[in-house]
């Protein structure tokens, strides 16, 4: 014992080597095996990473026609952006733009509607004020008359008739007519005749072009909402289309006067009375009970059928796109229907859902609206547009949005 006793490290020590050796053989034993799944495992990789599809021609073509899509779609809606060129009124004030930008919009509104009115070169019939300084006028020249018939020795002739058998106002009865001087002279300043809606209370009409009541005054120091700017702008956005192709007919016409005797007027004009443009507010529904539509005849606003139940297309918004239904009511020629028609809707997303109109009486005693001499009509003219959710939603603001249940793009509303 005394010898183990003395000896126990040294034979401890021994036997963790005997240990050691042992676990080393028995790991060198093992080492082959575990290489060889190592190689097994490589060699399963290689595989796979080296595998090639079976029909490569046939996903490649596919991969292609994806891409080809892709291009093609992002094409058209660049084109459809340009066929639209509609720009908000403020830059940025769509979707979510903050008090600040609100407060702008209802000025530049103003300033874009009256520019519109402008631009049809457009005016009213005559006053009282107006019949008056003609009628000082008409005295005027009848002393002047009387005096030249005195100085002369030949005995003056029987007044001419002043209306023909059929009730028509002669040249020599419109002469000395005070009212008819003042259509007359009303009719040769102007293109056509339109009402302003900041002349409406005096006259008591509606105005020719619809402007939104929300956004009348533009000192108001209370932002406007959202959505009301939205249904202003697309209100806008249309009535811009509608005034720029009324403009180009009636240009069209005052273009081929030139170099010839007398001036462009009414009377010579396509389009002469612009009675009214008026625009839904908001979108057509797929499914819908209002129903409203306009006859031509009277003096009354026209409105927008409502419903895709009443037009032939039956277009409704959906998950692409919004349908806005519009209505025009013109005073014009009837041979130039076609060409305001074929103005609005060419390159555009402008459609012509239905035409009706009736005859205008003929001024017989050149009183009011002088129209001249052309076969004129009346004529109401409902037409829808198309908004594709690709180029509108994105500006779209939320409450707009969420009232339609549209699947608008995500976007962080400004803090005011």
């Amino acid at each position: 014992m005394e010898f183990v006793r003395r000896h126990l490290f040294f034979m401890v020590c021994g036997l963790a080597a005997l240990g050691a050796v042992a676990l080393g053989v028995m790991g060198l034993q093992r080492m082959p095996g575990v290489a060889n799944e190592l190689r097994g495992v490589e060699t399963v990789y290689r595989q796979l990473t080296g595998l090639k599809p079976v029909n490569l021609a046939g996903i490649e073509a596919e991969q292609e026609r994806i891409d080809l899509l892709l291009r093609d779609r992002s094409d058209v809606f660049g084109k459809a952006r340009e066929m639209y060129g509609y720009d908000p009124l403020i830059a940025d004030v769509f979707p979510e733009g903050d008090s600040g930008l609100r407060l702008q919009f209802p000025r530049a509104y103003q300033e874009a509607m009256r520019a519109l009115m402008q631009r049809l070169s457009c005016g009213s019939p005559p006053t009282g004020r107006d019949e008056n300084y003609w009628l000082s006028r008409i005295e005027d020249e009848k002393a002047e008359r009387a005096d030249r018939a005195r100085g002369s020795r030949v005995e003056t002739e029987a007044d001419a008739p002043v209306m023909t058998p059929s009730g028509v106002l002669t040249t020599a009865g419109a002469r000395d007519n005070a009212e008819a001087r003042a259509a007359m002279a009303a009719a040769q300043r102007v293109y056509c005749f339109a009402v302003d809606y900041e002349g409406t209370a005096a006259v008591s009409k509606s105005p020719s072009l619809e402007f939104a009541s929300d956004l009348r005054a533009a000192a108001d120091l209370t932002a406007p909402e959202l959505d009301v700017l939205w249904y202003a702008q697309v209100s806008y956005w249309i009535q811009k289309d509608v005034v720029d192709a009324i403009v180009a007919v009636n240009q069209e016409a005052a273009d081929s006067l030139v170099g010839k005797e007398g001036n462009p007027w009414v009377g010579v004009m396509p389009i002469k009375d612009v009675v009214s443009v008026r625009v839904l507010e908001g979108f057509v529904p797929l499914d819908g009970d209002e129903v409203y539509g306009s006859d031509p005849d009277g003096s009354e606003d026209a409105q927008p059928p409502g419903t895709p139940e009443t037009v032939f297309t039956h277009s409704g918004s959906n998950d692409w796109y919004e349908v806005v239904q519009y209505s025009v009511k013109l005073v014009m020629d009837v041979r130039d229907i076609p060409k305001f028609i074929d103005r609005l809707t060419s390159n555009s997303f402008h459609t012509v859902l239905r035409v009706s109109y009736v005859s205008e009486p003929p001024n017989k005693k050149i009183v009011g609206k002088v129209y001249g001499s052309e076969p004129t009509v009346r004529v109401v003219m409902d037409f829808e547009t198309v908004l594709l959710g690709e180029v509108f939603r994105p500006m779209m603001p939320e409450s707009v949005c969420d009232y339609y249940d549209i699947s608008c793009p995500p976007r962080e509303a400004e803090e005011d």
